[in-house]
């Protein structure tokens, strides 16, 4: 609408140099203007629900025994969409399209009212007017002492030069010298020639100057306070256009951890915390986040649910992770949720509020000290592979069909040639010549350290260790080998 809008106008700027071809001209003649009309009516049409209106008669008539009246009904619909029409921006629709009509040369003026239609595509002016509408009380007393003051300056300088100065010939003349004086403008087309007149305008460029600096405190104060709506306005119209993305609620230890490796991973995903401290901090790391309540229903509806991937739910606080978990799952019974638990008993609770699963960091960190205790160097190398420390790590690559390994034995995979161990393999179903060696793990079974028997397929997931580059690449052969 904007084009159409911009487009429009130059045609009709054009039309006044007379330098508008036939086709263009066309255009604006039939095609902007058809465009404007039916935009105009189907704002009229869905300002107010007809049907809501409708049915209302058509109950109260039921119950009162008395025949539906539809003029009534006509009357009431009229009322609804008028109330629409008498608008600032319905009146500025409908004078948008008057220019159109050519007969009549004087609608050329109307022609600004389809610039002030772009009012209603663009954010950030309608955030200005926004912002400017919280301080009208300020602004109002503001217009009001200004037009006062100029009114005084203007009366004053007429008193006072009205008889002496050739450029004042009346009291307009004199008002519009107070105006551009108090606005530290200064054309100088007109200027005073006695002493207590340009005393009287020392005095009016001061007062001026204060004024100015009273307007721009105003407006200063009435951005500082919208900023950080603006700020969280912008960063939510942002993440509504992300695509299959992971959802973070709380910006805790864990979570920070997470982020990281999504950010390594180069997957998207947006952070949501209650706490205006963590979020900055978030902020300055580099993530995506936003301040709000992930128990919000209006903050969730706003959220392009349909393209969340998967959501972790890692605040300090199992109470707060429960009611974020059953809120979602309002939302979304499918999607998986990865909780943090304290306890194994609250993660049993968070179990049943809906949470695929969950992690307990106390649970965690008990079998690693206990690993210290009685195998340190064990120790040393769980926690080099954990914390990425030397570039070794564990990842998952997962089968692709049609690609060089899917259906090719564990013995038959160049592992080695790769520089990488294999430590397992996920699967979806049971092959029934090894059934004994296998865990149930994420609804599939996982066969640790597999036997050169075990064939893999499409879908199943290798979980390897060795350094991030040769699993990289790794992964890389396997999709360019699905490619060819």
């Amino acid at each position: 609408m904007i084009g159409v809008v911009l487009f429009s106008v130059a045609v009709l700027i054009l039309d006044i140099e007379g330098r508008v071809p036939p086709i263009v001209s066309f255009l604006d003649e039939y095609l902007v203007t058809t465009t404007f009309i039916v935009e105009y009516l189907l704002r009229v049409w869905v300002y107010s629900d007809v049907r809501e209106i409708i049915l209302e008669e058509a109950e109260v008539s039921a119950l009162l025994g008395r025949p539906f009246r539809s003029w009534r009904v006509f009357l009431k619909i009229l009322k609804n969409k008028f109330e629409y029409m008498i608008t600032p921006m319905a009146i500025i629709d409908l004078l948008a399209i008057l220019p159109s009509y050519r007969p009549l040369r004087i609608l050329r003026i109307f022609l600004l009212f389809r610039l002030f239609k772009i009012l209603r595509y663009s954010r950030s002016i309608n955030t200005f007017i926004e912002v400017l509408g919280n301080k009208k009380f300020e602004l109002f007393i503001l217009l009001l002492s200004v037009g006062f003051v100029t009114f005084i300056g203007g009366a004053l300088i007429y008193v006072l030069e009205g008889s002496k100065n050739p450029n004042i010939h009346n009291f307009f003349d004199a008002f519009y010298w107070s105006f551009i004086t108090i606005s530290t403008v200064g054309y100088g087309d007109i200027t005073p020639v006695t002493p207590e007149g340009r005393t009287l305008t020392i005095i009016l460029v001061i007062v001026g100057i204060g004024f100015i600096s009273f307007a721009t405190s105003i407006i200063v104060s009435a951005f500082s306070e919208k900023l950080d709506q603006l700020k969280e306005e912008r960063r939510l119209f942002s993440a509504k256009k992300l695509q299959k993305f992971s959802l973070i609620c709380g910006f805790s230890d864990e979570a920070e951890r997470v982020a990281e490796r999504l950010k390594e991973d180069k997957e998207p995903f947006i952070i949501v915390d209650i706490n205006r401290e963590r979020v900055e901090e978030a902020i300055e790391r580099g993530f995506k986040a936003l301040r709000a309540d992930a128990t919000d229903r209006t903050f969730l509806k706003e959220l392009n649910f349909e393209e969340i991937k998967r959501i972790f739910v890692l605040t300090n606080d199992d109470i707060v992770n429960a009611f974020i978990i059953l809120s979602l799952r309002s939302f979304n019974r499918n999607v998986p949720i990865v909780a943090l638990a304290s306890s194994p008993e609250n993660g049993i609770k968070l179990k049943n509020a809906g949470a695929t699963y969950v992690v307990e960091p106390s649970k965690g960190t008990a079998v690693l000290t206990a690993t210290y205790v009685v195998s340190p160097h064990i120790f040393e190398v769980l926690q080099t592979i954990l914390t990425e420390r030397r570039g070794v790590v564990l990842d998952e690559v997962r089968v692709i069909g049609g690609s060089y390994i899917d259906g090719e034995l564990v013995g038959e995979i160049p592992f080695s040639r790769y520089k990488l161990l294999c430590i397992g393999v996920w699967k979806r179903r049971n092959p029934q010549n090894i059934h004994k060696w296998y865990l149930q793990v994420d609804g599939g079974f996982f066969f640790f350290n597999p036997p050169a028997y075990l064939r893999v397929e499409e879908g199943d997931i290798l979980v390897v260790m060795g350094y991030r580059v040769n699993i990289d690449y790794f992964r890389f052969n396997i999709e360019r080998s699905a490619i060819k």
